[in-house]
């Protein structure tokens, strides 16, 4: 089954779960979903470069907690390795300007590439995207990982609202990996246990990872749900 493996679930002030960061890792290429602050440090303690050859990186959207270490990991990348890593973010020039104040060259250090439909060979996959809803003041977009063998992962980013059928989605055997918290107040940027719990029956919900978790107690209460958790 194509799954995930994850550097950490929290969300942005939920220090102790570390930064919300996914990745897969086969035939010397490492697909990462999101490099926030605490994400350089956790792929040094696991070398997770070891073997890597070709790096490909998805941004969500532009908080600290997704790509406060962006900078930095790609520069190791590049330093170290002389790898050019594959940036795919909808709003090229935002990215690209943000990778060169940190002192980065576009097409030496990276390369940014529009996320619509983009092939990543080594891996067997299709990247899609669609804008989602979290905040005003920035966009942010989640992924449909489509493999050529066995079941497609759709990843939700920071959201309110899911843009996905998400039955349908699950009904095909499919894994959704979902921003999830306890806090269920008006006005929250993030999708509730509550609000997760409306949207998918029951028989589906061993298919969904509660992801960017924030709140006590968040385990037990998913878990009473029926959904599973990334492990930390």
């Amino acid at each position: 089954m194509n799954t995930l493996t994850f550097l950490g679930r929290g969300s942005g002030y939920h220090f102790t779960e570390a930064n919300t960061s996914a990745y897969i890792k086969e035939n010397e290429t490492l697909l990462l979903i999101d490099c926030g602050e605490t994400v350089f440090k956790k792929i040094l303690e696991k070398n997770l470069m070891d073997g890597v050859k070709q790096v490909h990186i998805l941004i969500t959207h532009m908080h600290s907690d997704h790509v406060g270490s962006l900078g930095g990991f790609i520069g190791f990348c590049f330093w170290k390795y002389k790898i050019t890593s594959k940036v795919y973010f909808k709003e090229k020039e935002k990215i690209k300007l943000f990778l060169e104040l940190l002192g980065l060259r576009e097409n030496e250090a990276f390369e940014v590439l529009d996320p619509n439909n983009k092939r990543i060979e080594a891996l067997g996959l299709n990247i899609n995207y669609k804008l989602t809803k979290h905040v005003e003041a920035l966009n942010t977009y989640s992924y449909i990982l489509k493999f050529d063998k066995g079941n497609n992962i759709f990843y939700s980013g920071d959201t309110y609202e899911t843009n996905i059928d998400i039955v349908e989605f699950l009904k095909a055997g499919n894994l959704v990996y979902h921003d999830t918290c306890i806090d269920d107040s008006k006005g929250n940027v993030h999708t509730s246990l509550r609000k997760l719990s409306e949207l998918v029956p029951k028989e589906y919900r061993n298919q969904v990872y509660c992801i960017h978790i924030d709140g006590d107690n968040f385990d037990e209460e998913a878990n009473k749900q029926g959904f599973n958790i990334i492990s930390k």
